[in-house]
């Protein structure tokens, strides 16, 4: 296999830092090729690997710490930042006690924090009843403010949840109707499983193409019409449920649950704009087709489709799919997250799939352009969760030297710093990778240093600087920080900013009060290089202006990264504010002090 990638064991975490008073700036001269690193690392899939960046849309934790222990180690060496777990119980409950749904997001957020989404999971048990369907949607609202970011609904429908007179429950009942309604009204988008391989409804026996997996798995075989409706059935009943209700997002898993059938797939996602679809476990599928038509339809489609693996954690690693013996090591599990990157990023022809019980044959590699690998990682998956998204860290190294601030960024302390990236717009997290802007931080015993790295193509900005402080420097080209040192006090924070001519401004904001004449001392220099396109902004605030209380490893500090970027018209935030202001403390990330 071509497509050899080692990577660390790293945690990826965000990167930050602030602000001047004094304030130099100058054109870099350089005889060096022309390079953007920005920009190459924002459309790099390494770089997304090495930051953890990638987001699994559909994983599988039973409810142990140590399940979302394993998850997250495996997760960590094959670059996923966040896995969406899809499995994580109803919100009902026994007197006295919390849902199963409580109990795992408790236990996830306490081991590991900000890695995992949760989708909650119907409780059908009370379906006969008249009112079936409001206490379904208070279980949705229930979920939503127990911190459910979507609804998962796995092929149960249509094929064995039955009501009191033994018939099946249908996917387009309308009794269900309020539920995906109101998924709709909060936002929250649900993912699907209605149908599986063809192969599952063909004789089960050994002229299967897939018999192994049915022989080890008899209750996936739906081959028996007495009991089972035809597959094309279940499809039919989705598409009506899609187009009935035009405000909610559904995501279809395992490739729309059509992988044989592109056409079909394609006429979907074009017919229903509220339709995504996920990848999971259907890459063996998807591979056998011609990968220049399975190309053609992911960047046609490149706004609706998701990574997702179906990776999943018990007393074994399940990788996509599993026979009763197979037992895989951490390193199958990663092998397993290899071959998904090869698929989609080289042309290999012919090679061996990642889940071999799904089928006895070879695959190709399908070669996506940097742009839409990027969108199916993670743009897509970012914008479809904003709103359950979990507070991101930046990791601030500590330094045992100090430095003035130049603008080249040439210190050998940078080198221990970690990498956030401002590239989302503020209110509704559209991706600007054209002008991923970079950002460092690190911390000494009198300083807090950031270093930011801004592709351009023009900047708006004064030909003739002020000396003084400029209100209405954000009305031009402009990077910034917000930084609030007690976390007790989220409406306390300072907030600096600097433009690529070297003006900067800095003030103390105890919203909704804004005090201009505070000064914080810092010191910041940029350059600009105007055959790379890419202007730098280093800076050191001094830590003393910032709070009485100085940090030490362990802490935590509030923080938000932003650029003004005038050719877009947009500004761009790291942790998005889903609203049109910067000023919105409690969606601030965090700036975590490190050794």
């Amino acid at each position: 296999m071509s497509h050899k990638i080692i990577h660390e064991l790293s945690r990826c975490i965000p990167v930050i830092l602030l602000v001047t008073t004094v304030c130099s700036m100058g054109t870099l001269q350089s005889d060096e090729p022309s390079t953007n690193a920005p920009l190459s690392n924002a459309m790099s899939p390494e770089t997304w690997r090495r930051e953890h960046r990638i987001i699994d849309m559909h994983m599988h934790v039973s409810g142990k710490a140590e399940y979302f222990q394993k998850a997250a180690k495996i997760m960590d060496r094959a670059g996923i930042g966040v896995g969406v777990e899809l499995g994580s119980g109803t919100v009902t409950h026994a007197d006295g006690k919390i849902s199963e749904f409580e109990r795992l997001m408790q236990l996830s957020n306490a081991t590991t924090p900000g890695r995992f989404i949760h989708y909650m999971l119907l409780d059908y048990s009370q379906w006969d009843k008249p009112d079936w369907s409001q206490r379904a949607v208070e279980q949705i609202e229930e979920g939503k403010r127990l911190g459910a970011a979507g609804l998962k609904e796995y092929k149960r429908l249509g094929l064995f949840l039955r009501d009191s007179k033994g018939e099946l429950i249908k996917i387009d009942d309308p009794k269900l109707d309020p539920v995906w309604s109101k998924c709709g009204e909060l936002r929250l988008p649900v993912s699907i499983h209605v149908a599986d391989p063809r192969a599952f409804w063909e004789p089960r026996d050994e002229s299967n193409e897939r018999w192994e997996e049915l022989r080890d798995h008899p209750s996936w075989w739906f081959g028996d019409p007495k009991t089972f409706p035809p597959r094309t059935e279940l499809l039919n009943a989705l598409s009506r449920v899609i187009e009935r209700h035009p405000k909610t997002t559904f995501v279809a898993v395992h490739f729309a649950n059509n992988a044989e059938d592109l056409d079909w797939v394609d006429e979907a996602l074009t017919k229903h704009p509220n339709m995504m679809a996920d990848v999971a476990a259907r890459i063996p599928e998807i591979g056998r087709h011609s990968p220049e038509r399975v190309r053609d339809l992911f960047v046609k489609h490149q706004d609706r489709f998701l990574f997702a693996s179906d990776f999943m954690v018990n007393t074994r690693y399940i990788l996509g799919s599993a026979g009763d013996l197979e037992r895989p090591t951490d390193y199958d599990a990663y092998v397993f997250f290899e071959k998904s990157w090869n698929f989609f990023e080289t042309e290999d022809k012919n090679w061996k799939h990642m889940t071999p019980i799904q089928g006895n044959w070879t695959i190709n590699s399908i070669n996506l352009p940097n742009g839409v690998l990027r969108k199916i990682y993670f743009d897509n998956a970012r914008k479809l969760l904003a709103k359950s998204w979990p507070e991101p860290v930046m990791i601030c190294k500590q330094i045992t030297s100090d430095f003035v601030p130049d603008g080249k960024l040439t210190e050998p302390q940078w080198e221990k710093a970690t990498t956030v990236r401002i590239e989302y717009s503020l209110s509704d997290v559209n991706a600007f990778p054209s002008v991923s802007t970079s950002v460092k931080s690190l911390w000494s015993k009198e300083y807090l240093y950031l270093a930011f790295e801004a592709p351009y193509t023009k900047l708006k900005m004064k030909d003739q600087p002020g000396k003084e402080e400029r209100l209405g420097l954000w009305d031009d080209d402009v990077v910034e920080a917000f930084i609030g040192p007690d976390p007790e006090r989220v409406n306390a924070y300072s907030e600096y900013e600097w433009a690529p001519n070297g003006e900067s401004l800095d003030l103390q904001v105890n919203l909704p009060d804004k005090d201009f004449g505070w000064s914080s001392q810092m010191e910041s220099s940029v350059s600009i290089d105007e055959k790379r396109k890419i202007w730098t902004t280093e800076v050191r605030i001094p830590l003393k202006s910032i709070t009485t209380e100085l940090p030490k490893p362990g802490s935590r500090w509030r923080i938000n990264l932003y650029r003004h970027e005038n050719v877009n018209r947009v500004f761009l935030a790291w942790s998005p504010t889903l609203n049109n202001t910067a000023h919105t403390p409690s969606k601030f990330g965090w700036l975590e002090f490190s050794e």
